[in-house]
């Protein structure tokens, strides 16, 4: 039986209403996925081809006063490979008439031209070019010459990132102030530490678009926001003084069979630390290394004794003239005992010839003269027992204990030089202060810093105060010239030619539980002293030679104080000295 017209014609308008929903669902999807949800779709497959990388900042610069560099960044290149591109990569050359020509494919003939250009092992490398990573480094730091080299040879496949290297043009000098930065390219001692903020700068970020191969797309989507370069550190430090000086210090730890020596040169009146320099340093590495001059505190010795005389004088209990009884050995009225480092008739000394021949049992008789409290609150205000913070880490404020504290030896033994501990750098401020009429000028090493952007920012730093009398300071300056000009001065046999000097020395005995184990042997003193300009301070730790600070310690200080007047250009004192006698 056949379908009626009517029958056939309903058919078909329900064939064509389910095509027309179905062309209206189409329709509708399609604007969905286009308009709706096209943005986002849109996004999310970017995202999957979208690539991003750190944009390192530069490193900024550590130099010395005059702006020579002591640490610096170099531009270098990591090279990485795209396995899966190199497969079947061509490799172009040139003819005998210099036309570019293909010679050949694949990652074999690819290692034969990379490895002399990378330094590599060709099998080695070769190896490292095959696999299914689409980005695997081949060498990191790559020098900006070796990478041109490598781009001209136009190898699709090999890729490259921008990096930073830090470099010490000067290896081995200042290496326990420069300090060292970690893995991670963020300081990890010394300057490179504390002014870490100063130097790091900030990081950018670059967004580019990749292919399914790993392949930067022509004309993809690309976003770079550049990086912050870091700052410039501008230290106190002279690199020439610095060099000779540690060359100086080396000899004289060589000479003298010590463990460890040191010197610091320091401006008298700025406070800038001139020299911080040290035996025994290494290149720089990420390991860090020990800055003893400003983390490790000894004993003064006889150097002490300034402080002992500082305070009388300033107490009224003493001039430069008082006459001593100087016996080589003294007994206090307590029942303690001391001897002199020689043994010697009793004799009479004026104050400033027990200062000159550093006399223990004279220096004794001085301090009994005035209040431990009154030789304390001198140590406190020569800021003994206290970090001085110049921007070195790990600073040692030494050890001094309130009087109170003392046993009964203790009282005694501070008056010369023992029972308390200082570093060179508290040192080296202690006759700065004298020198400087009495006002203590705080030690600085960071002069100020240099931005990303060119403006320059001085650092801040402490107000000078007034630590002692100004007669007073001037009155110890001129005692402690005796020392290298007396005969039986303890310094007579390292003066300096054609320069006023004063100085004192020091040697403090080293102890390891109860038994001796050797000496600290230093000399701290000014030059000129009729117009001082800088600060020495020397230490040479447990010298096997040269036990006696006179012995070692002493040419040390010449050394330092003869480079150190050339290099700066220190005019000779122009008078004779009018110094007070040494005896009654």
């Amino acid at each position: 039986m056949s379908k009626s017209p009517d029958s056939s014609r309903l058919a078909i308008r329900i064939l064509w209403a389910f095509l027309a929903i179905g062309l209206l669902g189409v329709a509708g999807q399609l604007i969905y996925v286009q308009i709706v949800k096209g943005p986002e779709l849109e996004a999310q497959g970017r995202s999957v081809r979208m690539h991003e990388t750190t944009i390192q900042a530069r490193r900024g610069d550590i130099v010395d006063a005059n702006g020579s560099t002591l640490a610096t960044t170099v531009e270098t290149y990591h090279i990485a490979v795209n396995q899966i591109n190199i497969r079947n990569t061509k490799v172009w050359g040139e003819d005998e008439d210099g036309n570019r020509v293909q010679i050949g494919s694949g990652p074999a003939l690819v290692a034969q031209q990379l490895a002399p250009l990378l330094e590599m092992d060709e099998a080695e490398l070769g190896g490292q070019l095959i696999g299914n990573s689409t980005y695997h480094y081949l060498k990191k730091d790559v020098d900006i010459e070796t990478w041109r080299k490598i781009r001209a040879l136009r190898i699709y496949g090999l890729e490259w990132e921008p990096s930073y290297k830090r470099v010490y043009p000067n290896e081995t000098v200042a290496a326990t102030v420069i300090g060292s930065i970690d893995a991670a390219g963020e300081g990890s001692s010394g300057l490179e530490l504390t002014q870490n903020e100063k130097l790091s700068g900030e990081p950018g970020r670059q967004v580019q678009e990749f292919g399914p191969f790993g392949e930067v797309i022509p004309g993809g989507k690309s976003v770079e926001e550049p990086a912050t370069q870091g700052g410039t550190v501008h230290t106190t430090l002279r690199l020439d003084l610095q060099h000779a000086t540690e060359e100086i210090v080396n000899e004289a730890v060589e000479t003298y069979s010590a463990d460890w020596g040191g010197a610091i040169v320091q401006e008298i009146a700025t406070g800038k630390i001139l020299t911080l320099a040290e035996s025994g340093n290494k290149k720089i590495t990420s390991q860090p290394q020990t800055s003893r001059l400003v983390q490790y505190a000894v004993e003064p010795g006889s150097v002490g004794k300034l402080i002992t005389f500082a305070t009388a004088l300033q107490e009224s209990k003493i001039t430069p003239l008082t006459p001593i009884q100087t016996p080589y050995k003294y007994t206090t009225p307590d029942g303690q005992q001391f001897q002199d480092s020689h043994e010697h008739p009793d004799y009479t000394r004026t104050a400033t010839g027990v200062l000159s021949e550093s006399s223990n049992t004279g220096t004794v008789k001085v301090g009994q003269m005035v209040t431990d409290q009154q030789r304390y609150d001198m140590m406190r205000a020569l800021h003994l027992g206290e970090t001085l913070d110049i921007g070195m880490p790990g600073e040692s404020p030494g050890i001094l204990v309130e009087p109170e504290k003392w046993d009964g030896r203790q009282r005694y033994t501070t008056m010369f030089g023992q029972g308390y501990a200082v570093t060179q750098l508290q040192q080296v401020g202690l006759v700065a202060t004298l020198a400087n009429g009495g006002v203590f000028q705080p030690p600085r090493l960071i002069e100020g810093w240099t931005k990303s952007d060119g403006t320059y920012e001085a650092a801040p730093h402490r107000e000078p105060e007034r630590a002692l009398d100004p007669t007073t300071a001037q009155t110890v300056i001129t005692m402690m010239e005796s020392s290298t000009t007396d005969e039986a001065g303890t310094g007579y046999s390292f003066s300096v030619e054609g320069y006023r000097i004063a100085a004192k020395t020091g040697t403090a005995e080293l102890f390891e539980g109860a038994q001796t184990i050797g000496t600290a042997t230093t000399v701290a003193g000014i030059v000129p002293a009729d117009n001082p300009m800088i600060a020495v301070s020397v230490l040479l730790y447990r010298p096997r030679a040269g036990t006696l600070s006179s012995q070692s310690a002493g040419p040390l200080f010449q050394s330092v104080v003869t480079e150190s007047v050339r290099s700066l250009g220190i005019p000779a004192s122009a008078e004779e000295p009018v110094l007070y006698p040494v005896q009654p």
